[in-house]
């Protein structure tokens, strides 16, 4: 039997990280500048989302936020919630810290508020849901800067109108003596 290749038993097989964690596939923490093996927690693969490489440990790592610059750890704790409770992808990982996540989360919640609202507004709305327009334009103004044209000109117009409906405003100012 010189030279001949035993295989080892199936349990003995380290597959995708599965017996020890240094040897989890590297593409599971691609973007992280550094993994501490040492936080390793057993996950339980029959409750992931994976196609073919479960996430046999989860294990802190630690990322750079592209949108602030701050570094930020993504911990074991939430990648078993990330991967077990949200059932997220076993290949997603946080590309922003969690502060930029929530805003970035609450800029999607105004633009979905704009443009549930702001046909409304336009045909028949009040003063208040215009001024929510208003209020909701000038917030993703500040975080974008420049905004579609359609948008900046709901904003002047609704800005108008409103200005035009207050007390002493030009629709209910007296008109001109002759």
């Amino acid at each position: 039997m010189d030279g001949l290749y035993v295989l080892p038993r199936r349990d003995e097989m380290d597959i995708f990280g599965s017996t020890d964690p240094k040897k989890m596939p590297e593409h599971l923490f691609f973007c992280a500048f550094a993994v501490h093996h040492e936080t390793a927690v057993r996950a339980n693969i029959e409750k992931q989302n994976y196609g073919v490489c479960p996430r046999h440990w989860y294990i802190d790592a630690e990322f750079k936020c592209p949108r602030c610059g701050k570094e930020f750890t993504w911990t074991a704790g939430e990648q078993k919630t990330w991967f077990e409770e949200y059932l997220l992808s076993v290949d997603a990982q946080p590309r922003h810290c969690r502060d930029c996540r929530a805003a970035l989360r609450r800029l999607v919640a105004l633009r979905k508020e704009y443009d549930a609202t702001v046909a409304a507004a336009r045909d028949h709305g009040t003063p208040d849901q215009k001024n929510r327009i208003i209020e909701i334009v000038s917030e993703l103004r500040q975080v974008y800067g420049e905004l579609p044209e359609r948008m900046t000109g709901t904003l002047e117009l609704f800005d108008r109108q409103n200005k035009r409906a207050e007390p002493g405003g030009a629709a209910n100012a007296a008109p001109p003596h002759r």
